[in-house]
């Protein structure tokens, strides 16, 4: 299967290299969850991905590029279908080291150089491809902020899309899930788009759907011939329809099993649009396996500290009033103070585990932004923060005394 990744075969060395990779992650998985995790399917996903990122390292390397870097091509176009059909389906940063860790000792044993430097996967090859193909391409709509999160998913989201790969993305709720998808509708607007390389891909148009617990096999079928129908207007080459699949975790406790006619649909040789499947919880393996799946890790105090002052900064400029009292000293604190009532809760009765969500946190900084802004007078603001942590963290479970 691997001799349909171009140019990967003609040197023996990297070859067996990307060949040990690919078997110890699928024994990786297989030891992590079980034998039905990973299959030949993640195999036809890499080699297409594969092939789509060396493609785009060729088409962007500038003309005075010297032959030893070209040479180096297939290495980050395998490193990255590596990273996409595997390390983003891990659920939490842990996962996400130890496996990073496992490959980068894998890596060192054929090629001594990148032992020196710290995870050498994510620093050299991941976040430097994403800060090229994502920060220096895209344009976010004010007061949305490049988290960790709403990068990886918008970089998963793009590389499936191209690729006609159909994806999953499951995590809780306010991890930035739906917000990669109307970012990258913005951004890939065919030769209408703003950046030279997106003026090659095709415009996106979504086919939403809507998902519960009483949902039908014929309304799935009627948004898939809602996608087929865009194709008749233009060739896919202009024209790309993307199914969003909203809740498809309720679907599947729907008694009608409406989720059966995905099969056929979700194989990579005969899917012909773009789809994306969003859920708060995994679905099961016989859909899983079908699809890339993109897992969210929770955010860390950076994350939410950077959040917190991208909301903050927009309000101000959407009031024209700047907030002197709520510095970044305070919302770096109520970031800290978040992040530590939810690592207290992660022992608590499954009940009361996913109690407060990040909507909660959005909520409290806005809430405050808005009390602030609404006072005339000179007002306690710590007083205004108390008073909304009781509003915004109370309940059955009082979080504010957490």
């Amino acid at each position: 299967m691997l001799n349909a990744c171009r140019q990967l075969s003609l040197n023996q060395r990297p070859f067996n290299l990307i060949v040990t990779l690919l078997v110890h992650s699928h024994i990786h998985f297989r030891d992590l969850e079980d034998a039905s995790s990973v299959s030949l399917r993640d195999i036809a996903r890499f080699c297409r991905l594969y092939n789509w990122y060396l493609d785009l390292l060729n088409q962007s390397a500038p003309a005075n590029l010297s032959q030893s870097e070209l040479h180096y091509f297939p290495h980050r176009a395998s490193f990255i279908a590596l990273l996409l059909c595997y390390y983003f389906r891990l659920r939490s940063v842990k996962l996400q080291n130890i496996y990073i860790d496992k490959m980068q000792l894998i890596i060192a044993k054929w090629y001594p150089k990148p032992k020196n430097i710290h995870h050498y996967l994510m620093k050299d090859i991941l976040e430097h491809e994403q800060k090229s193909l994502i920060d220096n391409k895209m344009e976010l709509s004010e007061g949305t902020a490049w988290n960790r999160a709403l990068r990886n998913n918008i970089f998963v989201f793009l590389a499936c899309i191209i690729n006609r790969i159909p994806l999953f993305m499951c995590n809780k709720p306010g991890s930035s899930k739906s917000s990669a998808v109307p970012i990258l509708i913005n951004n890939l607007k065919g030769k209408m788009s703003k950046d030279s390389y997106f003026q090659t891909l095709p415009e996106l148009v979504t086919a939403s759907f809507q998902g519960s617990q009483n949902c039908t096999s014929e309304g799935i079928i009627k948004v898939f011939e809602r996608a087929d129908n865009y194709t008749r207007v233009k060739h896919c080459s202009e024209l790309l329809p993307v199914i969003v699949f909203d809740e498809i975790g309720l679907v599947e406790l729907s008694p009608y099993k409406p989720l059966k006619v995905l099969h056929a649909d979700l194989e990579v040789e005969t899917n012909n649009y773009g789809f994306v499947g969003i859920s708060n919880w995994r679905l099961d393996a016989s859909k899983m396996n079908r699809a890339l799946y993109l897992s969210t890790p929770d955010l860390d105090v950076q994350d939410l500290q950077l959040i917190g002052k991208t909301i903050v900064e927009s309000m101000e400029q959407q009031a024209k009033k700047p907030l002197i009292d709520f510095n970044s000293i305070i919302i770096n604190g109520i970031a800290q103070a978040y992040y530590d009532l939810y690592d207290n809760l992660s022992d608590a009765p499954p009940d009361q585990k996913n109690y407060f969500g990040l909507r909660d946190y959005y909520s409290l900084i806005k809430s405050i932004v808005r009390n602030l802004m609404e006072t005339k007078e000179k007002v306690d603001i710590y007083e205004i923060i108390r008073r909304q942590l009781k509003v915004n963290f109370d309940g059955i479970l009082d979080g504010s005394s957490l």
